[in-house]
């Protein structure tokens, strides 16, 4: 009786103590990551917010390959499983709050910084070609036909350096243009979604 007794309290330690670490993988994999990144002595101050990323990722990724047997095979995750590889990478850094914070804050301040970069610097195109028609309704906009015969629709929203050569009319059919723009995600009210729109940045006569 006394070795059953042993027995029994002997599989109920060992049951706890795999619960409970099955509980604190992703604690474990947290610190890992942590000491992956220490190792690395990334420059927070210059490297991307793509490369700090994948930095993150591969620290991750080769924690939780060490660790995989210890989740049960419903929990286990697939690499080419994106779902759950973001809820994975999720729940290893709110972990990592408790273990390296200024990694977690390093990479939300880059998101930021990245996504400020992004907004105050937009991506400019240029397009050169004749005017076809100039169309005021809610918002003024310029068609314009390149020389392989492509139709482009620009608006006019914001002001810019040479709007003086649309405002004073001096921009007709048929002249020949060069006009760059940006590209803005706009909601259509006629369409009822949200779509592409390229906005006049500047116009120059040829």
């Amino acid at each position: 009786m006394i070795y059953n007794m042993k027995k029994t309290i002997l599989i109920l330690v060992l049951l706890t103590s795999s619960l409970v670490y099955s509980q604190d993988v992703y604690e474990i994999i947290a610190k890992e990551t942590c000491e992956c990144l220490a190792q690395k002595k990334i420059d927070y101050a210059s490297i991307s917010k793509e490369n700090l990323q994948k930095e993150v990722g591969i620290c991750i990724i080769n924690s939780y390959t060490s660790h995989s047997n210890d989740f049960k095979p419903e929990e286990k995750i697939s690499f080419d499983d994106e779902e759950g590889m973001g809820k994975m990478g999720e729940a290893v850094a709110l972990k990592m709050l408790n273990n390296c914070p200024e990694t977690i804050f390093e990479l939300g301040k880059s998101t930021i910084n990245n996504t400020n970069d992004i907004d105050a610097n937009p991506k400019f195109s240029i397009i050169e070609g004749e005017i076809i028609d100039v169309k005021i309704d809610q918002f003024a906009s310029i068609i314009l036909k390149d020389k392989n015969g492509r139709v482009y629709n620009f608006l006019i929203l914001d002001y810019f350096e040479t709007a003086s050569l649309f405002t004073n009319n001096e921009i007709n059919k048929k002249d020949i243009v060069s006009i760059s723009f940006s590209e803005s995600e706009l909601y259509d009210p006629k369409m009822k979604e949200f779509r592409y729109f390229k906005i006049v940045s500047k116009i120059e006569k040829k």
